[in-house]
């Protein structure tokens, strides 16, 4: 909300993503697809005072490649040209970021890119004031002095573990908010919050599964219930390092003997959308024209058979202990591979072990986790399965010519025809590979405030992304 992106994406009125201009009122593309000068508007100011220059996207793309900087999202900008020598400290400042003048910068890339555009629509992709993170050094993120974008809110203030608020932006370039401003809450505990909500004390909630049906069998408040699809997804990781899953037909197995219909039933309110591809919907190029992942314990017991392995597999369920959804799910799962014959324990650790575990390699087995899109682009999706991105990811797979046809298709620069050979792919990904599991994509829903209009959630489902046009009906006092 406090930051701008070069570009933005917006729903179109056939319900597609769009990418649209922002920061940059338009752009170029040079003939080989390598290059993209952006054109900056002219008059868009920071928070603080400071006029959006070319120089301040050079520093933003450089600060989240530097590596003194170690930043979280510096793979946003992979693709850009000298990405890893900068990323390696072989170069002072990224290759493939030029200033021309004030208001135009060239983005020169390694390799052309279908992605890129849409990569550049993510959060980590905000563009930042080079004086105030300058200035500001350790207090950038904390001060609201110091943490300023161009966005349509500004931060006011903050206090940790408990909310953060925002005021209006009235000098945002692309008309100000409605509202005065965003308050956010935290670590309020369930009961509490619905307390809240009913008496007026909030303006949205996302709805617990446990208040679903009240909320749909209230007379007054069914009416502003809004359900929706997120692009996200429930899967598993199979890791390749593990000496079973290394084995396709164990990997097959472990797909045959999880029945993903008692999981929907069971933790989606029977309303999840079972997948049989890689891509979840809201994705372009999901499809549900995909061959089924048919549960059947004893295809899965023959599975093990064949490969040898009739009695004596034992998987480790690496378990993320933040994440406590999950954790009923894993229990299901352990019990459902042990009806296959399939031995499994479950180890629990901390966000950060887990995700350290996950890096490394080893250890797991299988790994319960979700992802929700970035961005609106099906290119991280497939990527996750070439030798270079599996590591990261947990799969470690080896397969080298996989690798190269997931490249060949991601690098097609018509949409349809990279869309069209991508989704080629997934048989080979799911289906005779079983590289994964893709489980549901959860249907949720929210409830809004009666006295909001002009409510609608963003792409993603975020409630961040719905607060600019969003107004406040002051007749209503309840």
């Amino acid at each position: 909300l406090i930051y701008d992106r070069l570009v933005d994406v917006t729903v179109n009125e056939a319900g597609e993503t769009e990418i649209i201009p922002s920061l940059a009122e338009k752009w170029d593309i040079s003939e080989d697809g390598l290059t993209y000068t952006f054109h900056l508007r002219k008059g868009v100011k920071f928070h603080n005072g400071e006029e959006l220059k070319a120089d301040d996207v050079l520093f933003t793309i450089d600060k989240a490649v530097n590596p003194e900087e170690a930043c979280i999202n510096a793979a946003q900008y992979q693709e850009v040209k000298g990405y890893q020598d900068r990323l390696d400290g072989k170069t002072d400042v990224i290759e493939g970021v030029k200033v021309i003048d004030d208001y135009t910068v060239a983005i020169t890339l390694s390799a052309p890119s279908a992605s890129f555009l849409a990569n550049m629509t993510g959060a980590p992709a905000s563009i930042y004031n080079r004086k105030a993170v300058e200035e500001g050094k350790d207090k950038f993120g904390f001060d609201p002095e110091y943490t300023v974008g161009t966005g349509y809110m500004k931060f006011k203030d903050w206090t940790q573990d408990q909310e953060i608020n925002l005021v209006r932006n009235d000098e945002y370039f692309n008309t100000p908010a409605k509202i005065d401003g965003v308050r956010y809450l935290m670590n309020i505990d369930a009961s509490t919050e619905r307390m809240m909500f009913e008496n007026g004390e909030l303006d949205y909630m996302s709805v617990k599964a446990d208040d679903l049906e009240h909320f749909k069998n209230d007379e007054f408040w069914k009416d502003y219930l809004i359900g929706y699809q997120p692009p996200s997804m429930d899967y598993m990781i199979f890791n390749q390092n593990d000496t079973f899953m290394a084995d396709v037909n164990v990997r097959k197995a472990v797909q045959a003997a999880i029945n993903r219909d008692l999981i929907n039933q069971n933790f989606y309110n029977g309303e999840g959308t079972l997948l049989n591809g890689v891509l979840p919907p809201a994705i372009p190029g999901y499809s549900e024209d995909q061959t089924p992942i048919k549960y059947d314990v004893e295809e899965a017991k023959k599975l093990l058979k064949e490969a040898g392995h009739e009695s004596d597999v034992t998987l480790t369920i690496l378990q993320n202990g933040e994440s406590t959804y999950t954790h009923p799910i894993n229990e299901m799962i352990q019990s459902m591979l042990g009806e296959a014959g399939i031995k499994a324990e479950i180890k629990n650790m901390d966000m950060t072990s887990y995700w350290d575990t996950i890096a490394s390699g080893e250890g797991y087995s299988i790994s319960l986790g979700p992802v929700t899109a970035d961005v609106p682009d099906p290119g991280a999706f497939f990527t996750t399965f070439t030798v270079e991105n599996s590591a990261s990811n947990g799969y470690n797979i080896k397969d080298k010519a996989l690798s190269d046809k997931i490249k060949e298709a991601n690098a097609k620069l018509d949409p349809k025809e990279r869309i069209a050979a991508l989704q080629a792919l997934e048989s080979e990904i799911v289906t005779e590979q079983a590289l994964y599991l893709p489980i549901a994509a959860e249907k949720r829903t929210c409830i809004i405030s009666p006295r909001l209009k002009n409510f609608q959630l963003g792409w993603q489902g975020w409630v961040c992304c719905s607060t600019h046009n969003v107004e406040i009906d002051d007749s209503y006092n309840k």
